[in-house]
């Protein structure tokens, strides 16, 4: 296993995630890594998605430390076909600077029969390498290359 993997909480906040990067700033004085807004991934070159005035500075990612735990917060659900409620809106993601770590990590939950893939790992406008299954016990994991952890 390498030493740059980590496992962060990610949360889905349903247009609320500025709001709550607010409040775990306020209250557990967490540092700010990371903010990236659908405007931002549109700049980026990512059309994904409709941006509009309404939705422009949703948060698509983010990244908190509160101590010494990564908290992954962003507006949308890891399945985009679920309407969003309180239950589906946490994952876990599993992240590393070992780009082959994650493809084996990948390798292996999509040989259960019991795992679902939700997006395949692929590259993207972020990563080298990101996917999300559901695993037997309805637990969203991400998965996802960050060479920032080296």
């Amino acid at each position: 296993m390498s030493k740059t993997l980590e496992t962060a909480i990610f949360l889905s906040m349903n247009g609320k995630a500025q709001d709550a990067i607010n409040f775990y700033k306020k209250h557990f004085n967490a540092e700010q890594l990371m903010v990236v807004t659908y405007a931002d991934m549109l700049k980026m070159g990512d059309k994904s998605r409709e941006i509009n005035d309404e939705n422009k500075d949703y948060i698509s990612h983010s990244v908190l430390k509160i101590g010494n735990t990564k908290v992954m917060i962003a507006e949308d659900t890891m399945d985009a076909n679920e309407e969003y409620k309180v239950g589906n809106n946490t994952s876990l993601c599993v992240q590393s600077a070992d780009l082959e770590e994650i493809h084996q990590f990948y390798d292996s939950l999509i040989a259960d029969k019991r795992v679902r893939i939700i997006v395949p790992l692929a590259s993207n406008i972020f990563s080298k390498a990101y996917g999300i299954i559901e695993d037997p016990f309805g637990i969203k994991i991400q998965l996802s290359f960050d060479e920032r952890l080296k």
